[in-house]
């Protein structure tokens, strides 16, 4: 008993030493690597093997930045260095040197992961300057500009390197297996009946040296990124790997050389386990590799869909005619990267145009389905515009190039999927910090596991803390946690981008299930933008404008789902609750000023908080330049893209074919997404929470059952795999574009909110529109006195309207322009139109009606 004591002792004070090292070695305070500062701007060297080195680089506030990354290393893991606040995303080739460029920071923290967001690093920018936090407008680009031939080199750095890990990876677990194989039938055997087996095939020597090669050079790359990752201060799975293995191996080679040193029941080796470990390690990294060439699989197609070559032609040959031009001789072949703006470019039938430009003759149909999501042919005629990548499907035409390379549509769809594959979505946050700590915590409970095993367990003791010790750092799988979310964002937005919906940052992506009310600007948005005859570009009229295709059943569709509906317009009120009417909108606030669109979003947010529902969006889409203010301050801004760059640069999602119908892809991309994502993490918390006490044992005293290390790395090789391919499951999910899949909440018909404030929805109370006035309008009918003298007694909440008291004794009166009840007394608050007088439920209502008598009374 006193030496099961003294051990104990000496157990428990080993491993609190160890346990003390571990978290001040992993958490201690790190001293960051200050910047060079020279000729306007800093610079700093960052090693990239296993690890950034340093991980905390200091930068000064408002300078430029370049920071040069000498990866010394290849593998996909760190092949992109992803800085998430700024929405850059840098492919950092293996074994080079790659220079990134940062504009001036304000002061803060800024951090950078791996494309696998695995290793990690921070910029700590300190001092003060003139550079601000950059603005949501800023925030929505992504904050660094993006290089669409950047997005286009980095995928196809991506893909070379992926191929280049398949090929290694698939040739060294060639090599494993076949050096492992043999150790491990043998193993079996002998464990039935080991004396059927000649000696010399259950000798520990000719065991460890068939599995040394699978240590050393088949599991080279483990355990040099593992190894170096813990000497960088963020270990992950390579090095929980690293030290089981490694464990394991020194563990069998004692028992080679001085078996005798061993307690008795504790000499056998496990070499089998070390190769079998590394063997379905290296096979989890080639499924792993393969599956994720899938989530990239929408960007792939996209950048495959541009043709390498276009046919030009001369002016000499336009003009000769369309006989001429048709002709498959006429014109001459070049590289698209050879194009320049204004060349003369024949398409005929079946062929991709190859950029962007304008059609000077000829016509023909052509598919947009891959810019657009619109399966319908689109026509061109002379002086319509078409985009590159694009297919006709029946004609010819000759087009003049107008944005080629870098500028063209299709190199713009990619960067924005590329930004916004850079971004963390904000559920990733509780993934992010438990997988910073995590692998600690488990070397901290293979160390306690070891312990208990050797100090309590049944003999033999040490053989089985091994087993138990080895099997928790190998079956722990931090790359489930790390991976979850950012598999789905990757998949979604090319998903999204393949059905016509751009969308920039993972935010966006996670919130758009959030949205409860959808603010509308109508020209060009909700109708086509048609000008009525006659009037002119500085004062154009919409009275017969008509209403896009999809817009009604969009709008439809979004009621349906107890989404609110408004319409923000600077058009004429009667004009604007005409097209309301049409397309089923609840709310209509008209005759806006050009500059007073986001103020009516400030004041939808701002109403929103008061009731209590901060976590119900409000989203605003629209077209124009002058909605890209009300773009940036909605909680989400759609921007359609056949509307003004401006407005597309403000906004979080771009609607690329213009149909309103996109907003319910959006949102049922985001249900699917989120749905993916919560899949992901509960497997990823799942699997560890689970599998890491079943690999400590803690089973055994009820069934016996101690799991081996070789399930274990089975385990953990499977779980990163499984994780893919379920995020790889988005690229079937249904994107409808007819309904709404929203949460219940939304689906009972009626927002929570929906009973109160300025988008209220009192089409359902009195069977017509809701009709808002901005009150910085002023309207003079033609024909019509309005008398302003009247009772002003302005209600306390301007935004709602209020009810009166009902009186005793006395008549009532219907509100003209909300439909309510109202008592008709000596405070009862009027106004006076055409010899009459109205009563109204509050002040509100009251000023709407006397900007516009003559649409609430029709």
């Amino acid at each position: 008993m006193g030496f099961d004591l003294f051990m104990l002792a000496i157990a428990v004070i080993t491993a609190g030493l160890l346990t003390w090292f571990i978290i001040r070695f992993f958490f201690g305070e790190r001293k960051a690597s200050e910047s060079t500062v020279a000729n306007g701007s800093q610079s700093a060297n960052i090693t990239v093997h296993g690890g950034y080195s340093p991980d905390i680089v200091q930068l000064r506030a408002g300078i430029p930045t370049e920071l040069v990354f000498d990866r010394q290393e290849t593998g996909e893991c760190t092949s992109h260095v992803v800085f998430a606040d700024l929405g850059l995303d840098a492919a950092l080739p293996g074994n080079a040197k790659t220079t990134v460029k940062l504009p001036p920071l304000p002061a803060g923290d800024y951090p950078f992961a791996c494309g696998m967001n695995m290793v990690h690093g921070l910029l700590r920018v300190t001092g003060e300057s003139s550079a601000s936090t950059p603005k949501a407008e800023e925030k929505r680009t992504g904050g660094v500009a993006a290089n669409p031939a950047d997005a286009l080199e980095n995928e196809r750095l991506d893909a070379e390197e992926r191929r280049a890990e398949i090929k290694s990876t698939a040739r060294l677990t060639l090599i494993a297996a076949i050096f492992t194989i043999p150790v491990f039938i043998v193993a079996m055997l002998s464990m039935h009946n080991g004396s059927m087996l000649p000696e010399w095939m259950t000798n520990p020597w000719l065991q460890a040296i068939l599995i040394t090669p699978v240590m050393f050079y088949c599991g080279n790359p483990i355990h040099r990124v593992g190894w170096a990752a813990m000497r960088h201060h963020s270990p992950d799975m390579n090095s929980l790997v690293a030290l089981g293995t490694g464990a394991a191996y020194v563990y069998s080679l004692v028992t080679c050389i001085a078996s005798s040193l061993m307690p008795t029941g504790s000499r056998d080796p496990y070499f089998e386990s070390v190769g079998v470990v590394i063997t379905l390690v290296l096979v989890g990294r080639l499924l792993e590799a393969k599956a994720r060439e899938g989530t990239g699989k929408a960007v792939q197609s996209l950048i495959k869909l541009a043709p390498r070559t276009a046919r030009r032609i001369t002016q000499d040959d336009l003009h000769a005619g369309e006989a001429h031009w048709k002709l498959l001789s006429t014109g001459t072949d070049v590289a698209v990267d050879q194009l320049s703006t204004g060349d003369l470019l024949v398409i005929h039938p079946g062929e991709r145009i190859p950029a962007d430009g304008v059609v000077v003759a000829g016509s023909a149909q052509v598919d947009e389905s891959m810019i657009t999501g619109e399966s319908k042919p689109v026509a061109k005629q002379v002086d319509a515009t078409v985009t590159g990548a694009t297919m006709t499907m029946k004609g010819s035409f000759v087009m003049r190039a107008t944005q080629i390379g870098a500028d063209s549509v299709l190199s713009q769809i990619i960067t924005l999927v590329s930004r916004a594959q850079a971004t963390k979505a904000p559920v990733q946050k509780l993934a992010d910090r438990i997988a910073r700590i995590f692998v600690p915590a488990v070397m901290i409970i293979a160390i306690w596991t070891f312990v208990v095993w050797t100090v309590v367990g049944p003999q033999p003791r040490l053989a089985h803390a091994l087993v138990a010790a080895v099997s928790v750092l190998i079956i722990a799988c931090p790359c489930a946690l790390g991976l979850a979310t950012p598999l789905s964002v990757t998949v979604a937005t090319g998903l999204g981008a393949t059905n016509g919906v751009l969308v920039t940052s993972a935010q966006a992506l996670e919130d758009a299930r959030r949205i409860r009310t959808v603010v509308f600007d109508k020209t060009g948005t909700i109708t086509r933008g048609i000008t009525d005859a006659g009037s002119s570009l500085d004062k154009a009229s919409y009275t017969n404008d008509t209403i896009k295709d999809g817009s009604k059943e969009a709008v439809t569709a979004l009621r349906n789902a107890g989404i609110r509906t408004v319409m923000l317009s600077g058009d004429k009120a009667e004009v604007a609750e005409r097209i309301a009417s049409e397309v089923g909108i609840d709310t209509v606030i008209a005759q806006v000023r050009p500059d007073g669109k986001a103020d009516w979003i400030a004041k939808l947010q701002a109403e929103r908080d008061q009731t209590g529902h901060h976590d119900e969006l409000i989203a605003m889409v629209g077209d124009g330049i002058n909605d890209a203010p009300a773009l940036a301050r909605a909680d989400i801004g759609f921007a359609i893209g056949t509307g003004t760059d401006v407005a597309m640069q403000s906004a979080d999602v771009t609607l690329m074919s213009g149909d309103l119908r996109g907003v319910l892809r959006t949102i049922n991309l985001s249900n699917a997404t989120m749905r993916n994502i919560k899949e992901n993490l509960a497997w990823a918390f799942g699997y560890n929470v689970i599998g890491i006490p079943l690999a400590a044992g803690v089973l055994y005293p009820f069934t016996g059952w101690l799991l081996s290390p070789m399930i274990a790395g089975l385990a953990m090789a499977l779980s990163s795999v499984c994780l893919v391919l379920n995020a790889n499951r988005l690229h079937h999910a249904n994107i409808r574009e007819d309904a709404v899949g929203a949460p219940a909440a939304a689906r009972s018909g009626q927002s929570s909110s929906s009973n109160t404030g300025i988008a209220t929805n009192s089409s359902n109370r009195t069977g017509r529109v809701n009709v808002i006035i901005d009150e910085h309008t002023t309207i003079v009918g033609a024909g019509t006195t309005v008398n302003n003298n009247h009772n002003n007694k302005e209600n306390t909440m301007e935004m709602h309207h209020m009810h009166m008291d009902k009186p005793v004794e006395g008549e009532t009166a219907t509100d003209p322009v909300c439909g309510m009840t109202v008592a008709i007394n000596a405070d009862a608050i009027t106004r006076e139109y055409e010899g009459k007088t109205y009563y109204f439920c509050g002040e509100h209502c009251a000023t709407n009606f006397s900007k516009a008598p003559q649409v609430f009374l029709s």
